[in-house]
């Protein structure tokens, strides 16, 4: 006991400070907690401005065999949305497409129908402002889902990477500008730190995708369970994915996520789970020169549980399975992983694998982030589920004040709420998963919004029997 409680007191004031910091801005009947998008996870900007771009890294889209890809683009507002949509693939090809949205609805474009590729992505360009953009993979193995970046960068990290028994992991480098990039990619296995010179000076010309193998043969990192991910670009910039495809070693399924153009001391979950057929690890990547000891705390339950500090060496990648812990109830949680420091230094990811009868399936999502302090009480989802599905929305409460959520389906007309998720109750720092089973939201946008700062989680089937893919909703920003 006398060791947890100096690592006790740093979570809660790690988890703290994120409250502290929006104490210090104008009080507003309405919460808003709008920031800037650069360097923060996908969000939706305010409207307004000349272009509003959304970079999608791309997903498989052969449209053989049932894997196919698809863009799809919501209207958040009034009025139409015009701009462009250019897409581009592997194979160096690309083409540009005009872009029409009516008012408060979706579309949505087939990438294997519009310029197929064994990886195809998309730039979104709106003139003004107002879309929510995301990228979705159809596979036979399970569909997924990923908001696109709002900006490109020059480095990103990719904590959990798999390539045991013959599964492919396969990484994004997208470069949607019409000059050469070059870029350096490092791993951090459990061996230990790589930077091989077969993956020094990658050349991606312009307007097209590199796709790097890495569990193909020759590739350097077969046979890896765990796998983590630098990207230095050292000429001009990039947006980076991953495409995720499990075939052994414990796991199963398909994955493309987003890459983070970012460390931080501080990421959230909103939707872990415990329990019989459920495997829960967290990959934790420190890929800066320092050590750092990493404090982490299961919250929105009963009783929270602090796990003793995990110690990540300089880029390091350690693994951390919540099956272990102590104290831990079986069912729902949300999560916390904060570093003792202030400065950013790690990026973390869950892995969930979860047995439905005969089928199993693995989800893995990067963790959310404050910025600056801020966290939104609006949140967005492009497109809702075509089927009723139970806690289909997990919400994690960051404030320590009690709060409610309404969720609202968008139609022709607009935002209207939906009928037993007005007003729903959640305690200080508390959790609330909602069910969406209201047949009159199939498909439609959904926004959540909250009286406190919240965390929304989506939990979505992927296509499987009665299994799920995770992702997270789209913030405003």
């Amino acid at each position: 006991m006398k060791r947890r409680l100096p690592g006790l007191l740093l979570v809660l004031v790690a988890v703290v400070g994120v409250v502290v910091a929006s104490r210090n801005t104008a009080e507003s009947s309405v919460p808003q907690f709008s920031v800037t998008t650069a360097g923060w996870m996908p969000s939706a900007p305010a409207a307004g401005g000349l272009i509003e771009s959304w970079f999608c890294p791309g997903v498989p889209a052969t449209g053989v065999d049932g894997v196919d890809g698809e863009i799809v683009i919501a209207n958040r507002g009034g009025q139409s949305l015009e701009g462009t949509v250019l897409v581009l693939n592997d194979d160096a090809e690309s083409r540009r497409l005009d872009l029409l949205v009516d008012p408060w609805t979706t579309a949505t474009l087939d990438l294997d129908e519009t310029l197929p590729g064994a990886i195809t992505g998309a730039v979104v360009e709106i003139e003004g402002g107002g879309a929510l953009v995301e990228q979705v993979a159809l596979s036979p193995d399970g569909n997924s889902y990923a908001a696109c970046a709002n900006a490109t960068s020059d480095a990103w990290y990719l904590a959990d990477g798999f390539t045991v028994e013959g599964s492919i992991d396969q990484v994004i480098l997208t470069n949607p500008f019409e000059q050469t990039v070059v870029a350096n990619l490092s791993f951090s296995t459990q061996e230990g730190y790589r930077e091989p010179g077969s993956y020094r000076g990658l050349t991606v010309p312009p307007r097209s995708i590199r796709v790097v193998d890495l569990g193909a043969p020759g590739a350097g990192a077969q046979s890896e369970p765990v796998l983590a991910v630098d990207v230095e670009v050292t000429r001009g910039r990039l947006v980076v994915g991953r495409s995720q495809d499990f075939v052994g070693g414990g796991r199963s399924g398909t994955q493309v996520s987003l890459g983070s153009p970012v460390t931080r001391e501080q990421w959230w979950f909103s939707n872990g789970a415990s329990g019989p057929g459920i495997d829960e690890e967290y990959v934790i990547y420190n890929p800066t020169s320092q050590s750092v000891e990493v404090d982490v705390l299961f919250i929105g339950i009963e009783t929270p549980v602090l796990v003793d500090p995990i110690e990540v060496p300089a880029r390091q990648v350690v693994t951390y399975d919540s099956s272990t812990q102590e104290g831990l109830p079986d069912g729902g949680h949300a999560v916390v992983f904060a570093t003792a420091s202030s400065e950013p230094s790690i990026v973390v990811d869950r892995v969930i694998t979860e047995t439905d009868g005969e089928v199993r399936g693995t989800g893995v999502l990067t963790g959310a982030l404050a910025r600056n302090g801020y966290v939104a009480s609006t949140w967005y989802v492009p497109r809702g589920p075509e089927e009723s599905v139970s806690e289909a929305i997990v919400i994690y409460n960051v404030d320590n004040e009690p709060g409610t959520v309404t969720v609202s389906a968008v139609g022709t007309s607009g935002p209207v709420p939906i009928e037993g998720l007005i007003d729903v109750d959640y305690g200080a720092a508390g959790r609330v998963s909602l069910d969406l089973d209201d047949p009159l939201i199939a498909g439609r946008q959904l926004i959540v919004e909250g009286t406190t700062r919240i965390m929304v989680e989506r939990s979505f089937p992927n296509g499987v029997g009665g299994l799920r893919t995770p992702s997270w909703a789209i913030p405003q920003g």
